[in-house]
């Protein structure tokens, strides 16, 4: 059956950073899921595992968000679904965000500028390169000619999409004003731009210093890593200066008050 790497460390990265942010709201949660619930939850994770091997398909995002949300459905019930939707939903976002390049026309203009950007930024460090449309080409230190091409998918307009959706859509919690939500996602979509371009100068830097094999598997993971990076920064930094402070748990989801520390 296989599993989707790439989709699977993204998803686990994904919910790491949302746990990190609101873990003091899950500690506060008091339900716990029922012998059906437990029940329930299982089967959905089986059922899943069990379409996939009858398909004979991997584990993407979609399999991943199912698992997710019957692993809550254990440990916490359904009725705490309400608290948990904004990871949820990135999941489906993410799915979005990188089903977009199959309907979208290709950016030859943007793939174009990224590439003569790359070129300047290299050769203004002693690199020499030279661009040919979305076309680079480069001689690594071993002697090796290298023509790396800035695709569509390289743009990172899915996944400015995904990421720019998703530095913001936890705010989303905390119900801002829209005078303030404005220039929240400007900053979140801004952000996943920026990071893209940074993205792209590593993966050429890695392929100049460290060799083929390393600037693919940069070219795979590294954006991931930087993205996931800019989003903890820009909530850090949002939820610091830009949002006034709210209580850590939903008050919609049921918790015990013996368990709340009155300050």
């Amino acid at each position: 059956m296989g599993l989707d790497y790439q989709y699977f460390f993204i998803t686990v990265l994904v919910l790491f950073a949302w746990f990190l942010l609101k873990w003091e709201g899950v500690k506060l949660i008091s339900m716990r899921g029922s012998r059906p619930e437990i029940i329930f939850g299982a089967f959905v994770i089986v059922a899943d595992y069990a379409l996939n091997a009858i398909r004979g398909s991997s584990v993407g995002i979609l399999d991943l968000l199912v698992m997710f949300l019957g692993t809550v459905i254990i440990f916490y019930g359904v009725k705490t679904l309400r608290f948990f939707w904004v990871p949820a939903t990135y999941g489906a976002v993410l799915l979005l965000g990188y089903q977009i390049e199959a309907y979208t026309p290709n950016y030859a203009a943007l793939q174009d500028w990224l590439a003569g950007l790359m070129v300047s930024a290299v050769n203004a460090i002693g690199i020499a390169a030279i661009a040919s449309g979305h076309l680079v080409s480069m001689r690594i230190p071993d002697g090796t000619f290298l023509q790396l091409d800035v695709a569509s998918s390289c743009t990172g307009l899915q996944g400015i999409l995904a990421f720019g959706l998703l530095s913001t859509m936890a705010l989303l919690d905390s119900r801002p004003k829209v005078s303030r939500l404005i220039p929240i996602f400007v900053i979140g979509f801004a952000g996943a731009f920026l990071i893209n371009i940074v993205r792209l100068l590593v993966v050429f830097l890695t392929f100049e210093y460290l060799g083929v094999d390393a600037g693919i598997t940069m070219h795979v993971y590294f954006g991931y890593i930087v993205f996931i990076a800019w989003v903890l920064v820009f909530w850090a930094i949002v939820f610091k200066y830009l949002l006034p402070t709210k209580p850590a748990i939903s008050p919609q989801v049921p918790v015990s008050p013996a368990s709340i520390a009155l300050s």
